[in-house]
């Protein structure tokens, strides 16, 4: 069953997607004429009043900040563009008996690990149906002790 998808603030997508979003224009002290280098979409980024004097990251967009060790966060989150709105960094996690965190999957199928076990487990299917794949992978993990949260 899958439930909504919960940010960790980690900062790894803004690090790495981030780095097509480009400020053409500072228009003001809060506001910026953006593109975003995907889809090639202009918008207008406002920081909030809280994010002014925030130290911006040296790695990836330019809104990101990082507010305290190990946390990151958006100075321009309710104006951001419609790619990082989509963005999802992972459509599932995998989860120990202990309920630490030993995988995810990016991107379609792939999972990121450094579980030997987990790793060894992991099938792609390749040309399968979405829903098979899935009911087959929790089948297959859920019998080895781990658990599986998928995400909308």
């Amino acid at each position: 069953m899958a439930v909504p998808f919960t940010c960790t603030d980690c900062g790894r997508c803004c690090a790495s997607l981030g780095r097509s979003i480009s400020i053409e224009r500072r228009v003001t002290g809060r506001h910026y004429d953006c593109r975003e280098g995907v889809r090639r979409e202009a918008f207008r980024a406002e920081v909030t009043e809280e994010h002014r004097s925030a130290v911006p990251s040296s790695a990836g967009c330019p809104f990101l900040i990082l507010p305290s060790p190990g946390r990151s966060a958006c100075a321009c989150h309710a104006t951001r563009p419609r790619l990082c709105r989509e963005y999802r960094c992972a459509s599932m996690r995998v989860f120990d008996r202990g309920g630490v965190e030993r995988g995810h999957v990016g991107g379609r199928r792939s999972l990121l690990t450094d579980d030997p076990s987990l790793g060894l487990l992991w099938d792609a299917g390749e040309g399968e149906e979405e829903n098979a794949w899935r009911e087959r992978m929790e089948s297959a993990l859920t019998g080895a002790g781990y658990r599986v949260e998928w995400y909308d």
